[in-house]
């Protein structure tokens, strides 16, 4: 069964009327194997170390608000016990959301607030204060819908999104706290066992922009060097699987690295909640050093990251998690639809390209939430 047809089930069991999570992953190059899981109905809360397993995973951007649902009915890719086959066709490619304004009046900054911003941030780093940091703008809009129209413009924005083939790490969230799709393409930890691995992505633009580009040469060192160091909180043995290398994503080429580690066993648990918590906020969208860039991160941006940046995945079992970050995630909040994006901000940083680059990564709202 593929991922498409799974996730039209899923969407006619919210059509329905039961909260559901769908998360799914296909990143070759990354992971080897395509996965999806959902789960919908009742829900429970679930404990990070004891379960009940699988459950959904939440965490907001400086990982103190989490959220971890276990639900009454579950199928994934390698345990499919029900037929998934569609009793009747749903339509998921009518609903959109409505565009009544240009993209550039939507944004929380403009190119020269938003330089202007990159300019302090780089007058801290000539100063010694911090070396990379991820500044983040806002898109945000009205949304005059009912909570069923919500649902339905996130489902046919994933369903569009995974109907195209690329490659992502994300899902939809329809549940009464949450109401978020994610097209986001990072993995930051893959578990299994005693081991995990991260992959930041520190660089978006044409092959040739990247392959050479020592601004996003070194913010990727910088990132890299940063997981590592949080990496050797928690386990006993960490290494630079792959230091850089590009990733095709059709429209567009990401730089990334593969940093792996074997978890300290303490009290016979390899992934404990205390372990998890110590990697936030994430570095790949924060910065170095962490502390300092996370204070001037809320001191600096004009809105509440909250789940914007933080971690989505699902926890299998005690032995096996997959966590992908919030980036690229339009979420749906009462009467209003944000999407959030940023760009890593260096010594080298052009302020003009930094804003281009959140332009960039709005593409993929564009293409898959609003009509053509």
């Amino acid at each position: 069964m593929n991922c498409l047809s799974a996730f039209s089930f899923f969407a006619k069991k919210i059509k329905e009327g039961n909260e559901g999570v769908f998360f799914s992953v296909k990143k070759p190059g990354v992971i080897q194997k395509d996965q999806w899981i959902f789960g919908w109905g009742k829900k429970q809360v679930a404990d990070f170390e004891k379960g009940p397993f699988p459950f959904f995973s939440i965490t907001d951007f400086l990982g103190k608000e989490n959220q971890f649902w276990y639900f009454e009915n579950w199928v994934s890719s390698e345990n499919i016990d029900i037929d998934l086959r569609l009793q009747q066709e749903i339509d998921l490619e009518s609903v959109y959301l409505k565009k009544n304004k240009k993209f550039e009046k939507l944004f929380s900054e403009t190119e020269e607030t938003f330089s202007q911003k990159i300019l302090e941030v780089q007058k801290g780093q000539r100063d010694g204060e911090f070396w990379v940091l991820n500044l983040a703008q806002d898109l945000k809009g009205v949304f005059n819908g009912k909570e069923e129209e919500g649902n339905d413009i996130l489902l046919g924005s994933f369903y569009r999104f995974l109907k195209s083939g690329k490659g992502h790490c994300g899902g939809v969230v329809l549940t009464s706290k949450q109401k978020f799709c994610s097209f986001s393409p990072e993995v930051f930890l893959l578990q299994k066992g005693l081991n995990v691995s991260t992959f930041p992505i520190k660089g978006t633009g044409t092959e040739l922009e990247l392959k050479d580009s020592i601004k996003e040469i070194s913010e990727l060192s910088m990132v890299t060097d940063l997981l590592r160091n949080d990496f050797g909180q928690i386990c006993e043995k960490v290494w630079v699987e792959r230091e850089r290398f590009l990733t095709n994503e059709n429209d567009f080429y990401h730089a990334q690295s593969e940093i792996r580690g074997v978890l300290k066993l303490v009290n016979e648990k390899g992934l404990s909640l205390k372990a998890f918590k110590k990697l936030f906020p994430t570095g790949s969208i924060s910065g170095a050093p962490k502390k300092r860039v996370t204070e001037k991160i809320v001191e600096l941006e004009n809105f509440d990251r909250g789940f914007y940046t933080g971690i989505f995945g699902v926890r299998f079992s005690e032995e096996e998690s997959i966590f992908s970050i919030l980036i690229r995630t339009l979420f749906i909040q009462e009467h209003f639809w944000h999407f959030p994006v940023g760009a890593g901000i260096t010594i080298d940083s052009n302020p003009k390209k930094e804003f281009q680059e959140t332009l960039m990564k709005m593409k993929v709202l564009e293409e898959f939430s609003f009509k053509k």
